[in-house]
C-alpha cells in the first residue's frame, strides 16, 4: 500500500522583520492506495429518508429505488439500518447484518414507504445516528446517509444546534453525509451538517439522479483507506491564523486542529490557511509544525509530520522573491468561493447590492492570480446575483461553490 502522506508549502518562504506579514499556507493530505487484493472495510450505515408530503410522486419512488440499490450493493460484512421520517420518525429497521434474508426484509420495508406530512429532520437523523452508534465495532466505517427535499420544521430546527450535534457525533465516531433533493431544502444547513459531521454534501437536482449519487457515495465509502483524518498545526507565538472553506476545526492556544473526514484510496484534500506573522528582530525564522493522523482499518494510526520554515528577510530580499503563482491561483479560487458563499447568503436575504459588492471586491483582489475561466464563472454569478436567483439556481451555485471551496471534483 502506498504511504499516507502530508505536505505543506507557503506562497513565499520569507517574512518581514519590521512589520507583520501575511502568508498563505497550503496543506495537502493524501490517503494511501489500496492494494488490488485488499479487502474493503465493512460498512455500518443508516439510511435516513425524508417521506414528508413534498416527496410525493417520483421523488419518493426514486428514493425507494436508491435505498433498494444500496441494499443490493452491500456485502455480508456490512450492516444497514433504515429510518423514514415526516413529522413522525419511523424506525423501520435497526442495524442488521446483510444477508439474503435481511435484503429481502429491507426491500419489503422500503417498498412500503409512503409520503406523509411535515419534516422532522432532526428526529430521523438522530435515530439513524443511534442505530449506527449501537452497531459500531472495530474496523467498520460508521456513517448516516440523510436525504431530504425540504426545510426542517419539526423537532430541532436551529442550524447551529444541528451542526453542533453533527460535530459531537463525529467526535464519537459517527459521520454524516447529506443529500438535498430539488429546490426546497436548506443547503446551508445540509452543508454544515456534512462539514461538521465528517461526511459529504450533495445537491440532487432531479429525482432521477438519486440512485446514481447514492451509488457514488457508497463506492467512495467502500474505497476508504484513511479514516477520521485530522491535521494539527502548531503555530509560533503571536501568529494569527484563519482557516478557509468551513472545515470542522478547533483552536486551543497556538494549536489548530482541522478534521477532513474519511479519505478513499489515493484521495487528497487540501486546506488553506491565511497566516499573519509578527515582526521580529531577534529570531532568524519561524517554524510551523504540522501533523496529520488517520485511523487504519485495524484501529491503528497513520501519522505523518512536517515542518515549514518562514525566514525573516529584509525588504529588498522579499521584493526580489517570487511567490508561488500556482499555489496562489489555487488559493484565490478558494478565497473567491468563500466570498461567493457569503454573497449567496446575502442574496437569499434580498441584499443583492451588498452581495454583488462582496463578490466584486473578492474578484478584484484575486485578479492577479485567479484563472480566467474561474474569474468568468464568478463574474457571471455576480451578474445573476444582481438580477436575482431562483431557488434552483441558488442551490446549483451553492453546490458548485461548496466544491470549489473544498477543492472537490465536479460531478
Amino acid at each position: 500500500m502506498s504511504a499516507f502522506s502530508l505536505s505543506a508549502q507557503a506562497d513565499l518562504g520569507l517574512i518581514k522583520k519590521e512589520t507583520p506579514s501575511q502568508r498563505i499556507l497550503e496543506v495537502s493530505v493524501t490517503a494511501p492506495l489500496a492494494q488490488k487484493n485488499e479487502q474493503r472495510p465493512g460498512l455500518n450505515l443508516a439510511l435516513v429518508l425524508d417521506r414528508s408530503g413534498s416527496m410525493i410522486g417520483e421523488k419518493i419512488e426514486f428514493v425507494k429505488k436508491a435505498a433498494t440499490h444500496v441494499t443490493d450493493l452491500l456485502e455480508e460484512k456490512d450492516t444497514l439500518a433504515l429510518v423514514a421520517y415526516d413529522q413522525e420518525v419511523l424506525s423501520l429497521s435497526p442495524s442488521v447484518p446483510i444477508n439474503q434474508a435481511a435484503r429481502a426484509e429491507l426491500r419489503a420495508l422500503v417498498d412500503r414507504i409512503e409520503s406523509g406530512g411535515m419534516t422532522n429532520l432532526s428526529g430521523g437523523w438522530l435515530q439513524g445516528c443511534q442505530f449506527v452508534a449501537t452497531a459500531a465495532a472495530e474496523g467498520l466505517v460508521n456513517r448516516v446517509l440523510l436525504l431530504t427535499d425540504g426545510l426542517a420544521n419539526v423537532g430541532i430546527t436551529d442550524m447551529e444546534v444541528l451542526g453542533n450535534h453533527a460535530r459531537q457525533l463525529h467526535n464519537r465516531g459517527v459521520s454524516t453525509s447529506t443529500f438535498g433533493v430539488g429546490d426546497g431544502y436548506n443547503e446551508h444547513l445540509l452543508e454544515l451538517m456534512a462539514n461538521q459531521g465528517g461526511g459529504n454534501f450533495y445537491f440532487i437536482a432531479s429525482p432521477q439522479e438519486i440512485p446514481i449519487i447514492f451509488a457514488h457515495e457508497l463506492s467512495e465509502l467502500a474505497a476508504i483507506t484513511a479514516r477520521a483524518v485530522e491535521v494539527e498545526v502548531e503555530l509560533p507565538p503571536h501568529v494569527d491564523v484563519q482557516l478557509l472553506a468551513g472545515w470542522k476545526q478547533q483552536q486551543e492556544g497556538n494549536r489548530l486542529k482541522v478534521w477532513l473526514g474519511d479519505l478513499a484510496s489515493g484521495q487528497s484534500r487540501q486546506i488553506y490557511l491565511r497566516l499573519l506573522t509578527p515582526p521580529q528582530e531577534k529570531l532568524p525564522a519561524l517554524e510551523i509544525r504540522l501533523t496529520a493522523r488517520a485511523r487504519k482499518e485495524n484501529e491503528a494510526f497513520y501519522e505523518e509530520k512536517t515542518t515549514l520554515t518562514l525566514k525573516y528577510a529584509n525588504p529588498q530580499e522579499i521584493q526580489a522573491a517570487r511567490p508561488d503563482q500556482s499555489l496562489m491561483s489555487r488559493f484565490s479560487e478558494v478565497e473567491v468561493a468563500e466570498a461567493a458563499n457569503e454573497a449567496l447568503k446575502l442574496e437569499s436575504k434580498g441584499e443583492r447590492a451588498h452581495a454583488r459588492q462582496v463578490l466584486d471586491q473578492a474578484l478584484a483582489a484575486a485578479a492577479p492570480h485567479i484563472s480566467p475561466q474561474k474569474s468568468a464563472e464568478y463574474q457571471s454569478l455576480a451578474d445573476k446575483i444582481q438580477e436575482g436567483l431562483n431557488a434552483e439556481q441558488h442551490k446549483l451555485h451553492h453546490y458548485r461553490n461548496y466544491q470549489d471551496r473544498q477543492r472537490r471534483s465536479q460531478r
